[in-house]
């Protein structure tokens, strides 16, 4: 049977991209709703080799749901997906990401989770300041907070965990409208607190790992925050920010990761997050001089090559690695 690349539904319409990805590499494919109650029998009736998959990253229901599903796409039915479920578990999991960070002690601020008040309360009351909260998902800085005292950390434990028990909690959300507290009730967090150390930056590097290629690119400050600021640095980052994240990459199998490095003022390289779908909306994720391209690891040297390899924002290339992966396992030969 020939190769047919599923393409999973996702919450918004990014599958669209590996859609066009498909088209272009002029392989058979289907997209596959796996967001209506039947998503089981549309699995199973597409006769897929494999599925192309990415996850919500806007409510933590929502990527609770896809990842289970994905889990018995991949762990149960035995499809190959892509990126795999470990990449996709750890997408937008933030809490999830501390833990993988902690155990395989690569650098990073330190990071705690909290699933008891009382336990929150009183790190609060002996920590440092200023802190960082986080949810465990949303992108682009949405629910970081920088927090300056034990007053306002308190504030946000309280809503997190509920004033009197679990049951009364209100959930935290940080969103706001000049200053105004908006009711989002949806993608409020409950009954878990996400704190890390605070550490001032110069920038954060953004390496992304596709394949054997890598890119990466400085991104810039607004105000507090890196993360979602479109402000960009296009010189390429460092060998030891490259080497880094292939550590990591190597360290978790993993195909498909973008590696987020802080650079501290005082010169150190602390890993932020890892997230495995990265957006790029241009049309080029590095520059070295004026000529884009990417790297290659080679003889253990990072060798650049010139060209434009960010079609569809990243998906194309993608979906030509996993259709090389599922070519290479034997896939599609009679």
């Amino acid at each position: 049977m020939a190769i047919k690349i599923g393409i999973l539904t996702s919450f918004d319409n990014t599958y669209e991209k590996y859609a066009r990805a498909c088209r272009e590499l002029k392989v058979d494919h289907e997209v596959v709703d796996v967001l209506v109650p039947e998503w089981v029998e549309n699995v199973k009736k597409s006769h897929c080799t494999g599925f192309l998959a990415r996850p919500s990253s806007d409510f933590e229901v929502r990527k609770s749901i896809f990842d289970e599903r994905l889990y018995f796409i991949n762990k149960v039915m035995d499809y190959p997906i892509y990126p795999s479920w470990e990449e996709l578990y750890l997408y937008e999991n933030k809490r999830a990401v501390s833990h993988w960070l902690e155990i395989h002690d690569f650098p990073r601020p330190r990071t705690r989770v909290f699933v008891r008040k009382k336990d929150a309360l009183a790190y609060l009351k002996e920590c440092d300041y200023p802190v960082v909260f986080k949810a465990s998902t949303g992108s682009a800085a949405k629910l970081v907070n920088i927090v300056k005292s034990y007053r306002q950390a308190k504030g946000i434990v309280t809503k997190i965990f509920g004033r009197i028990h679990p049951v009364f909690s209100r959930g935290y959300n940080g969103y706001s409208f000049h200053g105004i507290p908006l009711p989002a009730g949806g993608a409020n967090q409950r009954h878990y607190a996400i704190i890390q150390e605070y550490h001032q930056i110069k920038w954060e590097w953004r390496v992304i790992k596709i394949g054997d290629f890598f890119y990466g690119r400085k991104k810039l400050l607004r105000g507090e925050f890196a993360s979602g600021s479109k402000r960009v640095g296009w010189e390429p980052p460092p060998e030891e920010v490259l080497r880094l994240a292939n550590d990591i990459c190597q360290t978790g199998n993993f195909l498909s990761m973008g590696v987020d490095v802080f650079e501290t003022v005082d010169g150190r390289l602390l890993v932020n997050e890892l997230q495995s779908i990265t957006g790029a909306r241009s049309g080029v994720k590095m520059l070295v001089g004026d000529k884009p391209g990417r790297f290659k690891l080679i003889d253990g040297k990072f060798v650049f090559e010139e060209g434009e390899f960010n079609q569809h924002d990243g998906y194309f290339a993608r979906a030509k690695h996993f259709l090389e992966i599922l070519r290479a396992s034997g896939a599609g030969e009679e």
